[in-house]
């Protein structure tokens, strides 16, 4: 999702209601929200363009974020949804999942169904790329198993639809998944929620589903907080690209994303500017928390 325009008819972050960042932020999360700089506090929005023309796609952004690496650039275009070879090389080699996992542990949150995991034996697989990068540094997938044991997170922030799949697993609402993410977080240097729906939800034009689920993630937001993101620690959101922000069209945006980081590690941020800049601010920060 990106920043777009006041107008809640084309934009469901101007018709969600969603106090908490509205409060964090003073204002809604809107293009005209200025940079916010508070003690543990950084807002910044960022350029998803990467200095490349056309459209900013799934697999090149996502690639930047993890690596520091211009995915875009490397690609001489915008790619995705799903990286290719080339974007797989690189997520194979170094990512932030590598990283963490040789400091304290990685976490890739989601959990995945049943169906997910047997087309993973299939020739037409294609994973996004956290996917790529979490299995190539030996992160776990979470199954329905582990989402039945409280340790992974449904997509949804409801948990409906796994329910539907498996009528002896419980819901998950938003204070539910933020216990998990809690939990995740303590024991492991990077846990990572990869929120994909809000891409199906704008290339829909569904912006009811929108709203809902905007609701639901300011509510897991609030959550965090009382469980100690910004003080135990470092919570940090960001997207790959717009597209949520304006539903008169079924495709992506250049608008500029948000970067909202709470916690210790929120002044590595102060100068981001782009989505080249959030890898490596969260290895500044991590270098900061190990004396490296």
């Amino acid at each position: 999702m990106g920043l777009g325009s006041p107008d809640p008819g084309v934009n469901p972050l101007a018709a969600a209601p969603m106090p908490v960042l509205t409060e964090l932020l003073g204002g809604p999360l809107l293009a005209g929200l200025p940079p916010v700089t508070r003690a543990g506090l950084v807002y910044r929005p960022l350029d998803a363009t990467l200095g490349v023309e056309g459209l900013p796609q799934s697999a090149t952004g996502q690639t930047t974020l993890l690596t520091g690496v211009n995915g875009a650039a490397l690609m001489h275009r915008h790619y995705g949804p799903w990286p290719g070879p080339t974007l797989k090389r690189v997520l194979e080699e170094e990512t932030l999942f590598h990283q963490a996992q040789r400091l304290g542990g990685a976490r890739l949150a989601n959990a995945y169904p049943d169906d997910y995991f047997r087309a993973m034996e299939g020739r037409r697989y294609r994973p996004n790329a956290p996917v790529v990068a979490a299995r190539s540094a030996a992160v776990e997938l979470r199954d329905l198993e582990a989402y039945r044991r409280d340790e992974g997170v449904a997509v949804d922030l409801t948990g409906e639809r796994f329910v539907r799949m498996r009528p002896d697993l419980a819901p998950q609402g938003p204070r539910d998944a933020a216990r998990v993410l809690a939990r995740l977080t303590a024991g492991a240097s990077l846990t990572f929620f990869d929120v994909w729906l809000t891409d199906v939800f704008g290339h829909a034009q569904d912006g009811a589903e929108a709203v809902a689920l905007l609701a639901r993630l300011d509510a897991l937001l609030g959550s965090l907080l009382e469980l100690g993101a910004g003080e135990s620690f470092t919570l940090l959101l960001t997207s790959d690209h717009g597209n949520l922000e304006d539903l008169s069209g079924r495709g992506h945006t250049e608008n500029r994303v948000p970067l909202l980081v709470l916690g210790p590690g929120a002044s590595e941020f102060l100068e981001a500017r782009s989505l080249l800049d959030v890898a490596p601010g969260v290895r500044r920060f991590w270098g900061d928390a190990t004396g490296a």
